[in-house]
């Protein structure tokens, strides 16, 4: 007979004495009905009998699969009443369980072992119950002991056999076993072992009027009865979940594939089937387990495979088909979903060059568009190849597709992996550049693009070097309507072109800036600057320390009525190319500290705003005294520039002059994003600053010990040359704890707060005074 459990070394080793145990019943069994005299054969064979009957009958003990869970044949026992003959009786009904056990584990040496368990069990009850019995101790009370006993023993070897590993983590504890359910089945065999025992000893002497009348054998048989229907409903109800667990699998299997299809599998068939180990794997079932082919990855057949560990049911036909349908269901849903992709890759991809095609172009388009954060802008790059048809004319069509081929696999390669590229038709191809700050960066982009489009390549054995036309569009704000970045593109790609042919240059790629885009965009800001239209933004800067907000950064903002809101990092570009970087920086100032003035009349301990400076801006002839003005005429609050650290790579000693002459008037000055890029030591110790401002890329990976580390020595390197350091980026209250533990004392981020408007910032402050964190 096939072993349908997976044993461990140990448990091999340690089922043996029970084996022995099993074995010697039987043994004496045989012997005793050979040579003995028993008092009643009958009572001995229907008591055998009703334990095939109803031994395979089993109750949960909690998460714990326990072979004690046979013990309500003890209650048969019990009706044998073996006082005198208790060993042999024992010994038979031993006998008894091993047939059931056999056909219900479908394998002789667990039968062996699951029977030698329920002997030393059985022993022990019938000791116990005789005694107490003789002492005249109450029926109900002697069976609940000797029941007790039974299990109580059992269930002790049956721990010893798991090592103590009765945990709900499979470690060492109880926590998996569930006393309420031991004693509900300790309670339930006591009872029918009482009723039983007094139907047959007192109910029927009673109506047949009769002291000695008995009818043990059918009260035994009643009572197996009772077991084997209670028992057949319990498999009929383990049958219905299984049935429940595959059709709910049906449903979930499906909306898994994006989760993990395998970890889902395997969870849903340890769930369905009860096991002890589910698992996805090449190698087909082993000794002691099941399993059933699946396909999870298209070609590559492997198994799900489950087993149970000694203590339970074996896993049967019942669960190698539920396990089966659960394989078909998986794979099914891998097929379809296969098909399914395959469809939608050639609904939106180019068959030849395997680029998306125009219409995965305009999905991608609405998606960078309406996704990128405030900060980001995007740029679209129209391509085209110049002399194309001239090429499929004298050289064929093929020699035209190869170059398309190349001209799809270096825009590939040449593109960043948020990027998107597309072929559009025929010999144009648009590429979305995404996360960029400004134009000139757009077009820096672009021109690396074209210069490796235009390396030379052969093409049926002759060099070739193509030559491509191309438009750059760039939007550094969320556009109302991404289809005009095409256009835009689409018509400085044509004005390249119509050059060509005026007497421009013939030869070489070359990409052209949608002017007129560029130029409305410049109009806009320059408008909104020159008429003092720019809003300010306020994120509060906290003490993680003390829970209170001691300042906030003035962020500016604007909202074109036409064309929605435009990026900051955009507007500082725009007003640099526009000279108009001094006006824009004096009015966020202005209104700064305007809104810092009426912080503080609410809130007192609120009395520092920062805003940020070009490094460049804190000089005589530009806004130098200006700063220091503003400064003097707000006592009540202390202003703060923030001078990007990048910025001070270029530091000149005048320029270090006139920091210090800011410090003098009394202005804070903070070196803002350190640790971004290539972040230099030498700008904290050759520039005067107050505050050190930690970049958010800096504690990116918490986890990372030298992430951790670093920001410790920089705190430290502040406490000891009197900065203050404020990290930026804190998202989480995690990461507040992470920050504590490190030593740090200020902080900015989401977590604290976003930044807001003048009218929504006052209202916190009314509603939440200093309070670093709202609900």
């Amino acid at each position: 007979m096939v072993n349908r459990f997976k044993l461990s070394i140990f448990e091999r080793f340690y089922v043996v004495p029970f084996v022995a145990v099993a074995i010697a019943a039987v043994v004496y069994a045989g012997v005793g009905v050979v040579t003995g005299e028993p008092a009643s054969w009958t009572v001995q064979l229907i008591t055998a009998l009703g334990c095939v009957m109803c031994s395979h009958l089993r109750f949960p003990s909690g998460r714990v699969s326990g072979l004690p869970m046979l013990g309500v044949a003890v209650t048969l026992l019990s009706l044998a009443r073996p006082e005198s003959e208790y060993l042999l009786s024992v010994s038979i009904w031993a006998v008894g369980l091993l047939a059931s056990q056999m056909f219900v584990l479908r394998s002789i040496a667990v039968a062996l072992y699951a029977v030698g368990i329920s002997t030393v069990g059985g022993l022990v009850f019938v000791t116990v119950h005789n005694e107490l019995a003789r002492a005249g101790v109450w029926s109900l009370l002697a069976y609940t002991l000797a029941s007790g006993a039974y299990f109580g023993v059992a269930l002790l070897l049956e721990f010893l056999r798991a090592r103590g590993r009765w945990s709900l983590e499979q470690t060492f504890g109880l926590s998996a076993l569930s006393l309420a359910r031991v004693a509900a089945v300790v309670l339930l065999v006591a009872v029918v072992s009482t009723i039983m025992s007094a139907l047959d000893t007192a109910v029927i002497p009673w109506l047949e009027r009769d002291s000695d009348t008995r009818l043990t054998p059918l009260v035994i048989l009643l009572a197996a009865t009772l077991f084997l229907v209670i028992g057949q409903w319990t498999r009929f109800r383990r049958v219905n979940q299984r049935l429940s667990g595959v059709v709910g699998a049906a449903v979930d299997l499906p909306w898994a594939m994006e989760g993990g299809l395998r970890k889902a599998l395997e969870l849903r068939a340890k769930m369905v089937l009860q096991a002890s180990e589910t698992e996805v794997r090449t190698q087909p079932p082993e000794h002691g387990e099941i399993g059933s082919r699946v396909r999870l990855e298209s070609g590559i057949d492997e198994y799900i495979v489950a087993s149970r560990r000694l203590g339970a049911l074996p896993l049967g036909g019942v669960e190698q088909q539920a396990l089966t349908a659960l394989a078909h269901m998986a794979s099914e849903t891998v097929r379809i979903q296969n098909d399914v992709d395959n469809l939608e890759r050639r609904a939106n991809s180019d068959p030849l060059t395997g680029l998306p095609n125009y219409g995965a172009f305009q999905s991608a388009l609405v998606e960078a568009n309406e996704n990128r954060s405030y900060h980001s802008g995007i740029a679209v790059l129209f391509i085209d190849l110049d002399n194309f048809k001239k090429l499929n004319d004298s050289r064929g069509h093929h020699t035209g597709d190869e170059l398309l081929k190349v001209v799809a696999s270096r825009l590939r390669n040449s593109v960043g992996v948020r990027d998107f590229v597309s072929r559009i038709g025929g010999d144009e191809f648009v590429v979305i550049l995404t996360e960029l700050q400004t134009v000139a960066q757009s077009k820096e982009l672009a021109d690396t693009i074209i210069g490796e489009l235009g390396a030379p390549l052969t093409l049926d054995g002759q060099e070739f070097t193509p030559v491509v036309s191309a438009g750059l569009a760039f939007s550094g704000h969320r556009e109302i309507d991404a289809q005009l970045l095409v256009v835009d593109a689409d018509r400085s790609m044509l004005q390249v072109k119509r050059s060509r042919r005026q007497g421009g240059p013939a030869e070489g790629s070359s990409v052209s800036i949608a002017s007129h885009r560029s130029t409305r965009t410049n109009d806009i800001v320059a408008r909104a600057i020159n008429e003092d239209r720019l809003t300010l933004a306020f994120q509060p800067i906290v003490s993680i320390d003390q829970g209170r907000i001691w300042a906030f950064e003035a962020l500016v903002r604007y909202i074109d009525p036409e064309l929605g809101p435009i990026s900051p990092s955009s507007l500082v570009a725009r007003a640099k190319s526009l000279g108009l970087m001094d006006e824009l920086t004096r009015q966020i100032v202005v209104k700064a500290m305007d809104a810092a003035e009426k912080f503080y009349a609410v809130e007192p301990s609120i009395a520092c705003m920062t805003v940020n400076l070009e490094l460049g801006q804190i000089s005589e002839d530009h806004l130098g005294p200006f700063i220091r003005e503003v400064a003097r005429s707000h006592p009540n609050v202390s202003m703060c520039i923030e001078l990007n650290e990048r910025s001070l790579r270029s530091v000149t000693d005048d320029l270090r002059r006139e920091a210090e002459i800011m410090q003098d008037a009394g202005v804070i000055i903070a070196l803002d994003d350190y640790g971004s890029d290539d972040s230099s030591v030498g700008a904290l110790v050759r520039f005067p600053m107050d505050i050190l401002k930690i970049d958010k890329s800096l504690i990116d990976d918490l986890g990372d010990v030298r992430q951790r580390e670093v920001i410790k020595a920089l705190q430290g390197f502040g406490d000891n040359l009197d900065y203050t350091m404020i990290v930026e980026g804190i998202e989480s209250p995690d990461m507040v704890d992470v920050m504590v533990e490190l030593g740090v004392r200020s902080a900015q981020g989401y977590y604290f707060g976003r930044p807001q408007s003048f009218r929504q910032t006052m209202d916190r402050i009314r509603k939440f005074g200093t309070a670093a964190v709202i609900s």
